[in-house]
């Protein structure tokens, strides 16, 4: 039994190793990098949805997949026919949303730490904290592998 479920998780984490260097390769980022953002995220279950509340507790976004792509994304990725759905049922096209979004804060505000916190924090005044704790959180991931 044990065998078995190892076996599952390393034949994932091949599948999913292959999805971070294809979008590596497409988007210009670091695959080492989208599977640090993707252990910081959702600790790589391609399966995780997660509700971000305000202050009085209601939900204001959500957040699909292995990536965890958030829902406001939603807006400008719906004409491209991106959807919850596909976000949580194909892990390797979560990947490359997850490298698009990524590589268009590159493309904003530089090839930087902030731009790697702004993936979760975006990039207001206000949430330069929660930017810099995403930031440790990603470098330890980073150094983990």
């Amino acid at each position: 039994m044990k065998l078995n479920i190892l076996f599952l998780s390393v034949a994932s984490l091949n599948v999913n190793a292959f999805c971070f260097e294809e979008a590596g390769r497409y988007y210009d980022v670091s695959p080492t990098l989208l599977t640090s953002i993707a252990m910081v995220e959702s600790n790589l279950q391609a399966d995780a949805v997660n509700e971000n509340r305000n202050k009085r507790g209601e939900v204001v976004s959500v957040d699909y997949g292995l990536m965890q792509i958030n829902s406001t994304w939603f807006s400008r990725l719906s004409r491209f026919g991106v959807s919850k759905d596909n976000l949580l049922n194909d892990a390797c096209f979560n990947v490359h949303i997850g490298a698009w979004v990524l590589s268009q804060n590159f493309a904003s505000h530089g090839y930087n730490w902030n731009s790697i916190g702004a993936y979760n924090a975006g990039f207001s005044a206000k949430n330069a904290a929660a930017r810099a704790r995403y930031i440790r959180k990603v470098q330890a991931a980073l150094a983990s592998l």
